[in-house]
């Protein structure tokens, strides 16, 4: 195993002091817990893979740099997972909602299946999307839907229209959440005309039955239609290995790029070295804002009401919607690694194991 973790190190450095770290290793194994010298091998490693050997501020740097370039990894890995998932049936859901409105007056289903996984604008993604895209609306980027709309019969009251679709649902075998109630529109408390118990409330709940999901809105609205479904896909199972596993790649690939960057920089000409800096500072300012913003919001979002479905996770990371400031990062980082490719440096380490 110690033989492996001889991969961590850079390849000049194994071949220059590889049986001394082996023979250290063996020496040190006999009176230490074996886990707790492979840990610290695999630290010096990574560490060693590094430029700037008496800098601290290098580890923390890689650190960020990896920590993004994992979740963009894992982002990237759980939308392949979510291609291949099974497409929409415009007949199955048709099906779906006549089972649960039967006589429903003023019925109106959606004719066509959805053209992709995801659309933008109701449209797979295509050059002439990504402008819309870049500038603005990468929130249209969504998963795709096939959609119904029910008109309520005018005796029917909300409440009566919610315990009717709940127990419709619950006998076609369908997981329902609670329900959700906001207010139609909102009036300024103390006006003498406002009473916040008479404000018409609109009602929607999520619903679930294998890998269909169910959103269903009944709005107190009646210039609008009284009840709208919406029928998409489950996250399917696949995506959250996809996931993990181009998490830890992307985290490996991200390290070995940032020590190989580093160590061909760190004696390179002062100027080029205050260059890649520069580059690299900006891209992560370009990259961990949206990613800072959007997650706490995300978090907030799922946790104050149900979810049979979370968002996917590049929504969790700001993308697509601050796609252009992602692009802007990934241009910038690679001027930087244009800098590193320009200068070969030796490796000149010191090994440290205790």
């Amino acid at each position: 195993m110690h033989r492996w973790l001889l991969l961590l190190y850079p390849r000049d450095y194994r071949r220059e002091r590889g049986a001394e770290i082996l023979d250290t290793v063996r020496d040190l194994a006999s009176t230490r817990a074996g886990v707790r010298v492979a840990a610290n091998l695999a630290r010096h490693g990574l560490r060693t893979r590094l430029g700037r050997p008496a800098s601290r501020s290098v580890t923390s740097l890689a650190t960020i740099f990896t920590l993004a370039c994992a979740l963009f990894a894992a982002s990237f890995g759980t939308w392949l997972a979510w291609s291949g998932t099974r497409p929409l049936d415009h007949d199955a859901f048709a099906a779906t909602v006549h089972q649960l409105y039967p006589d429903g007056p003023g019925l109106e289903i959606e004719q066509a299946d959805p053209l992709a996984v995801f659309i933008i604008f109701g449209q797979p993604l295509s050059w002439q999307a990504v402008p819309d895209l870049l500038f603005g609306d990468g929130n249209e980027y969504a998963l795709a839907t096939v959609t119904a709309s029910v008109r309520r019969p005018p005796t029917d009251s909300l409440p009566q229209a919610l315990a009717t679709l709940q127990q419709r649902l619950q006998d076609a075998g369908w997981e329902y959440a609670e329900p959700l109630y906001a207010n139609l529109y909102d009036c300024i408390p103390g006006y003498p005309q406002c009473d916040p118990a008479a404000i018409p409330q609109n009602i929607t709940f999520s619903a679930r039955r294998g890998d269909d999901i169910l959103e269903v809105e009944i709005s107190a609205d009646t210039s609008y239609p009284a009840i709208r479904l919406a029928m998409s896909r489950a996250t399917p199972w696949t995506a959250h290995i996809a996931g993990a596993a181009a998490f830890l790649i992307g985290a490996l690939a991200a390290w070995w790029l940032f020590g190989w960057a580093s160590r061909r920089i760190e004696r390179g000409h002062r100027a080029a070295q205050g260059l890649a800096k520069v580059l690299f500072v900006s891209a992560m300012l370009l990259w961990w804002p949206p990613i800072l913003l959007s997650a706490p919001l995300s978090l907030g979002h799922h946790l104050s009401e149900p979810h049979y479905r979370w968002h996917p996770m590049w929504e969790w990371l700001g993308q697509p919607t601050f796609s252009l400031f992602f692009l802007l990062g990934c241009a910038l980082l690679t001027l930087a690694l244009g800098l590193a490719a320009l200068r070969r440096q030796p490796a000149d380490r010191a090994l440290a194991v205790g």
